[in-house]
């Protein structure tokens, strides 16, 4: 899997691509490097990704958790038919928010309500 890094405002996406079938997934030691800098508005683009596995599942989970562990967030954008359908059976729509788009997933965030100061 590679892992490409794109900056769009205060928005960070994340450009996904090969298969991430049973492999080490790199994404969750990348987001928590990439928390140290302080981004923590994450697109994670897996347009390009064909399949991955409950492993793959495992490290967008842990990145989510550790996003939103510091007051971030991610949300994934283009996902293919498949991996949407496995989003959905196992009820993990409910925890990504899943846009067709890289653009719609990055302008979700500006359109987040912004806590009063």
């Amino acid at each position: 899997m590679k892992i490409q890094e794109k900056q769009e405002g205060d928005v960070y996406v994340l450009v996904l691509s090969g298969q991430m079938i049973n492999v080490v997934i790199d994404i969750h030691p990348y987001v928590k490097n990439m928390i140290e800098e302080g981004k923590k508005n994450v697109v994670v683009d897996i347009g390009k990704v064909k399949w991955f596995s409950s492993t793959g599942l495992g490290a967008l989970m842990a990145s989510y958790s550790s996003l939103t562990s510091v007051g971030g967030n991610m949300k994934i954008a283009r996902p293919s038919r498949k991996i949407y359908s496995l989003l959905y059976q196992m009820k993990l729509r409910d925890v990504f928010e899943t846009y067709d788009t890289v653009k719609e997933a990055v302008d979700s965030f500006s359109s987040e309500e912004k806590p009063a100061e």
